[in-house]
């Protein structure tokens, strides 16, 4: 297992910026829009933002921006990425000891998100089973 990167909030893409590049010297690899309706069922949060990945060579950080003058619910956007050997057997391990799997549709395919005992969100990449 890995970490895939970390997931952060951030109030406007300016100060995004200026901190994850112009401070820590990371190049903007990515970026993207969550709508409203994929926020909500990932991270129940109801509203759009962009997301932009920042990285180097050692370190990813996906920094969230929400669209608006918004309240961010605790828990947020925030999260980390682990990139595991076996998605499948690794959610199945997690249902077992009773913590949340959100399995959630994506074009042809689908996000995974496991909620650890206290509440912390990880999402999950990895390998599937054919």
């Amino acid at each position: 297992m890995r970490l895939e990167h970390a997931a952060l909030v951030c109030g406007s893409q300016k100060k995004a910026e200026t901190f994850y590049q112009g401070i820590l010297g990371l190049r903007k690899a990515k970026s993207q829009t969550l709508d409203r309706e994929m926020a909500k069922k990932i991270f129940d949060q109801p509203f759009a933002c962009d997301i932009t990945l920042y990285k180097n060579q050692d370190l990813a950080v996906e920094v969230f921006v929400p669209h608006g003058e918004v309240e961010i619910r605790p828990g947020g956007f925030s999260h980390l990425c682990l990139k595991v050997d076996d998605r499948e057997a690794f959610m199945e391990a997690c249902r077992d000891a009773g913590l949340e799997v959100r399995r959630i549709p994506r074009g042809d395919g689908f996000l995974v998100f496991v909620k650890d005992f206290d509440g912390n969100l990880f999402e999950i990449k990895g390998r599937e089973k054919p």
